[in-house]
C-alpha cells in the first residue's frame, strides 16, 4: 500500500474522479475509508456567485482500494507543493519584514495569525488528544466552537480546513498581504495620472496636467534623495539638484558658467513626488551602483552569494580555468632589445584545495588551442617540463596531475565549438561557463591572478603594473628583461612555492586538523589521496595529446617537416629555422609522395614552447618527429612565437637594408666590369705595338708545298677511280641487274660503273682545265 497520511495527490488525467490536490489526513482500514481535504490552489469562484471564504472545501471520503486502483491505473500520482516563503519565518524575522504601526505594538500580521488560532486552538487540542476519532466529527465540532467564539460557522471551518489542508503549520494562517492590492504595494499608474487635477487639466488642458511617473522615475527620484540630501541641505534644494542631473536636456553657457537646460515643467517630477518617493527604501545599493556604475558596484561593492568551493570535497572534482595578462613584458631569445609584448597565462586551478595544477603562457590573444595546453599541462606528468626549464631538482610528486571532471570557465577561452568538442564529447569531461559579472563564482581563479601579479610579476623588470603609464614616466616594453623561457623557469618556481610553502590554514577542514594535516596546499593533496578524496579521470596520455595540443599545417620537403606560422589568413610563412624529422617519413612514403606530385601538406601535433619534438598521428599510431636543427640554444629556449618574430626581423631587416644592399651589389658589378673593361684595354694596347713595328716575312713555302703534295694525293686516288684502276672489289659490272642490258660505254670504249663516277669524271676534267689557266705545269697523269 502506498496511500499514507500526509501525501499529496494530485490528478493526471481529466477522467480522474479527483480533479485538484488533496492531502491524506485519516486512513481506517477496518472501514477501507480514506479521509482527504482538497488543498486551495488559487480563488474558486462558484458560477453567478463569489465565494467569500475559498478555503472552506470540506473534507471527503473516499475508498482506499479505489485510491491505490486509480495510482496503479496513473489517474493520480503522488506529488507536493511549495509553501509560501513567509510560513517558514520566524516571528522575529515577520516582524522586521512587516513591522508594527505607530499606534500597536505588534504585527498586524501576527495578531490575524494568532486570532484564528485562538479560534481553532480548542478544536486542534480535541483532535491532538484523540477526543475526534473521525474528521467528520470535527464539522460538528466547529458549529459547536463557533457560537462560543461569536464568529460564525464558515470562518470556523476556513480557518480550521486551512490549517489541515497545508499540514497543520501555524504559519499557514497568516494573511497572504503580498499577493493582494494591501498599502505595502506600491501603486503604478499607466495611462492615467494619479491623484487630484490640477488647474490646467481641470480646464480641460490635458498635455499640462504633469507627468505620469514610470518606475525609473520614481528610481531616480530615491536615487537622487541618497545622493543629495545632507545635513544643512534643503530638501528644495536636493530636488533641483536631482532635477538639474536627471531631467535636462544639455547645458548652456550663461552668465560665464555652464547651467543645466530643465525639461519642461509637465514633463518633470514636482517637489511634492520628490519629498514622497524619495524616502522610500527599496535597494540600498540602487545610487551607489548607478553612481559608480554596473561593472563597479559587481565587482567590488555587491553582496556575494555562494562560492566556486561550495560542495566540492575532493580532489580532481573540479578546476577552475581562467585566462589573465602576466603584467611582464617579455623579450626573443636572440635579442635581448627586442620585446615581444605581454603574454597571457591561463592557469588551471584544483577548487577543492586550491592547487595550481596546470598552466600555459602564451604570446598574443588567446583561444581554445592555449585553453587545451594549459589542461594538458594539468593531466600530465611535469617531470619533462620541469627538466626542460633546468628544474629537476624539485620533486614531480610536488606538482600533482589530475583530468577534472568538471571544468569552470568564464565566457572567454573556451566557449566555442573547439574547446567543447575536445573536452566535452572526446574526452568526456564537463564545462560549466559562469555567468558574466559574476567572479565570485569563479573565485579561485580570481584570487589567483591577483595572488601571482603581486607575488611574482610586479616584482620583475619591465611590469606594467597592470595600469597605464603616467606622463613622465618611461615605458615598461623599454625596460623589457626576460624571455618566454626565463619567465617560465620563475613562473614554475613561484607555482612550487605557493603550493608547497605558503600557508592556508583557512583552507583546513575540521577532519584536516583532527589529523594534524600542515597547513600547505600539498599536504592537504596528500592527505586527500590517503583518504581516497580524488576524484579526476584516468585518461591515456597518448588519446589527451591526440586531443588537446595544438594542430599546426607542415610542409613536407626532402629533409623533413617545416611547420607553417599560424593565425597567417590564406597566406604561408614557413618557419624554416627548425627543421622535423624522422626515420617513419621516409619508410612510410609521405618524403616520396610528396616529391613525386603528392601529397605536400600534413596536421601535426605541437607544443608551441617546445621545439624539440613534435607529434605526427595517422593509421599507424602516434609517431615523434625530433627536431634535426643545428641550433640548440633555439631548440632548448625557443618557441614559435620566437621562430616567426626571427621572420619578422629578417624581413624587417631586409627591407630597412635594402638600398644598402643595392648599392652593393651595384658597387660589385661595376668593380667586376671596370676590372675587365681594364684588362680588355690594357691588351688591346699590347697588340697596337705590337703591330706598330716592322713586320717579319713569314715563309710559306714548306706550308704550299705539304698542300701541293696533298693535292696530288688527292688528284692521283680520283683519277685512278676514273679510270677503273681500282682493285677487284671495286670493279663495276656492266651488265644491268634489272634487264640484263649491256650499259653505254664512254669514248675511250670502257664502261660507266654509275651516275656517280661519270660526274666524278666531269669534275676531274674541269680541274686540269683550271690548272692550266693558272699556269700549273705539273699535270696528273
Amino acid at each position: 500500500m502506498t496511500i499514507a497520511v500526509g501525501k499529496i495527490y494530485k490528478n493526471i488525467s481529466d477522467q480522474s474522479p479527483l480533479q485538484g490536490f488533496f492531502r491524506v489526513l485519516q486512513i481506517l482500514l477496518s472501514d477501507d475509508v480514506v479521509v482527504l481535504i482538497e488543498i486551495p490552489n488559487g480563488p474558486r469562484q462558484n458560477e453567478g456567485a463569489k465565494q467569500k471564504n475559498y478555503y472552506v472545501k470540506g473534507f471527503v471520503t473516499k475508498r482506499l482500494s479505489d485510491l491505490n486502483s486509480w495510482e496503479t491505473q496513473k489517474l493520480i500520482c503522488e506529488t507536493s507543493i511549495d509553501h509560501s516563503p513567509i510560513w517558514s519565518m520566524s516571528d522575529e524575522a515577520i516582524r522586521l519584514e512587516y513591522p508594527p504601526g505607530k499606534n500597536s505594538s505588534e504585527s498586524q500580521m501576527i495578531q490575524d495569525r494568532d486570532r484564528k488560532w485562538e479560534l481553532i486552538s480548542p478544536i486542534i487540542d480535541d483532535y491532538a488528544n484523540g477526543v475526534l476519532t473521525d474528521f467528520m466529527e470535527l464539522k460538528v465540532r466547529a458549529g459547536l466552537r463557533a457560537v462560543e467564539a461569536r464568529v460564525s460557522k464558515g470562518q470556523m471551518l476556513d480557518v480550521i480546513h486551512r490549517y489541515f489542508a497545508y499540514g497543520c503549520i501555524k504559519n499557514a494562517l497568516l494573511s497572504n498581504y503580498a499577493a493582494c492590492g494591501a498599502p505595502a504595494a506600491p501603486r503604478i499608474a499607466t495611462s492615467k495620472k494619479v491623484g487630484r487635477k490640477n488647474a490646467a487639466a481641470l480646464m480641460g488642458n490635458v498635455a499640462l496636467e504633469g507627468k505620469i511617473l514610470t518606475e525609473e522615475d520614481r528610481q531616480n527620484l530615491k536615487d537622487g534623495w541618497r545622493m543629495f540630501v545632507r545635513p544643512g541641505t534643503k530638501v528644495e534644494d536636493a530636488f533641483w539638484a536631482t532635477t538639474s542631473a536627471f531631467y535636462n536636456t544639455g547645458y548652456s553657457l550663461k552668465n560665464g558658467y555652464y547651467t543645466a537646460d530643465l525639461l519642461n515643467a509637465e514633463l518633470r517630477p514636482t517637489l511634492r513626488e520628490f519629498r514622497y518617493h524619495g524616502p522610500l527604501k527599496e535597494d540600498d545599493g540602487a545610487a551607489t551602483r548607478r553612481i559608480m556604475g554596473e561593472g563597479e558596484w559587481l565587482k567590488n561593492h555587491r553582496e556575494l552569494i555562494g562560492s566556486a568551493r561550495d560542495g566540492v570535497i575532493a580532489f580532481g572534482q573540479a578546476c577552475s580555468i581562467d585566462a589573465s595578462p602576466i603584467d611582464v613584458n617579455l623579450v626573443t631569445c636572440f635579442d635581448p632589445l627586442r620585446p615581444i609584448g605581454v603574454g597571457r597565462a591561463i592557469v588551471v586551478t584544483d577548487i577543492g584545495f586550491d592547487l595550481v595544477v596546470g598552466w600555459h603562457v602564451a604570446i598574443g590573444g588567446v583561444g581554445a588551442d592555449d585553453a587545451n595546453m594549459a589542461i594538458l599541462c594539468a593531466a600530465l606528468d611535469k617531470t619533462d617540463e620541469l627538466a626542460r626549464y633546468g628544474l629537476a631538482d624539485l620533486p614531480s610528486e610536488d606538482f600533482p596531475y589530475v583530468f577534472s571532471s568538471r571544468i569552470l570557465s568564464d565566457n572567454g577561452e573556451l566557449r566555442c565549438i573547439k574547446g567543447i568538442d575536445e573536452n566535452v564529447r572526446k574526452l568526456g569531461s564537463r564545462i560549466e561557463f559562469i555567468k558574466s559579472g559574476r567572479p565570485d563564482l569563479n573565485s579561485v581563479s580570481e584570487s589567483g591572478h591577483h595572488s601571482r601579479n603581486a607575488g611574482l610579476n610586479h616584482h620583475l623588470i619591465g611590469t606594467t603594473k597592470g595600469k597605464q603609464r603616467k606622463r613622465g614616466q618611461p615605458l615598461a616594453i623599454s625596460k623589457a628583461l626576460l624571455n618566454h623561457y626565463q619567465y617560465m623557469r620563475l613562473l614554475i618556481l613561484w607555482i612550487h612555492w605557493r603550493n608547497t610553502k605558503q600557508k592556508v590554514p583557512h583552507l583546513l577542514t575540521t577532519e584536516m586538523r583532527r589529523d594534524n594535516v600542515e597547513p600547505t596546499r600539498i599536504e592537504m593533496y596528500r592527505w586527500a589521496q590517503q583518504k581516497g578524496y580524488v576524484a579526476g579521470k584516468p585518461i591515456d596520455s597518448v588519446l589527451l595529446k591526440s586531443h588537446l595540443l595544438t594542430t599546426y599545417t607542415a610542409s613536407i620537403r626532402r629533409n623533413g617537416l617545416i611547420l607553417h606560422r599560424a593565425n597567417k589568413g590564406g597566406s604561408v610563412e614557413l618557419l624554416s629555422k627548425v627543421v622535423f624529422n624522422d626515420s617513419y617519413l621516409a619508410t612510410s612514403g609521405l618524403i616520396r609522395s610528396a616529391l613525386n606530385g603528392g601529397k605536400k601538406h600534413i596536421e601535426v601535433k605541437v607544443k608551441p614552447d617546445d621545439l624539440s619534438q613534435i607529434y605526427f598521428f595517422d593509421k599507424n599510431g602516434v609517431h615523434v618527429i625530433k627536431n634535426t636543427s643545428n641550433d640548440p640554444l633555439l631548440v632548448h629556449e625557443g618557441c614559435l612565437n620566437d621562430i616567426g618574430v626571427m621572420n619578422d626581423v629578417d624581413r624587417e631587416r631586409s627591407i630597412e637594408t635594402a638600398s644598402q644592399q643595392d648599392q652593393d651589389a651595384v658597387d660589385m658589378r661595376s668593380s667586376r666590369d671596370e676590372e675587365q673593361a681594364s684588362a680588355i684595354h690594357k691588351k688591346k694596347l699590347a697588340q697596337s705595338m705590337v703591330n706598330a713595328g716592322p713586320k717579319p716575312k713569314t715563309d710559306r713555302s714548306s706550308v704550299r708545298e705539304n698542300q701541293a703534295e696533298e693535292e696530288r694525293a688527292q688528284m692521283d686516288e680520283a683519277a685512278k677511280r676514273a679510270s677503273g684502276e681500282t682493285t677487284p672489289q671495286s670493279t663495276y659490272d656492266i651488265t644491268d641487274s634489272s634487264n640484263n642490258s649491256p650499259r653505254e660505254a664512254n669514248a675511250a670504249g670502257q664502261p660507266i660503273a654509275s651516275d656517280i663516277d661519270a660526274f666524278m669524271l666531269e669534275r676531274l676534267k674541269n680541274f686540269h682545265a683550271q690548272r692550266k689557266v693558272l699556269g700549273v705545269t705539273d699535270e696528273v697523269k
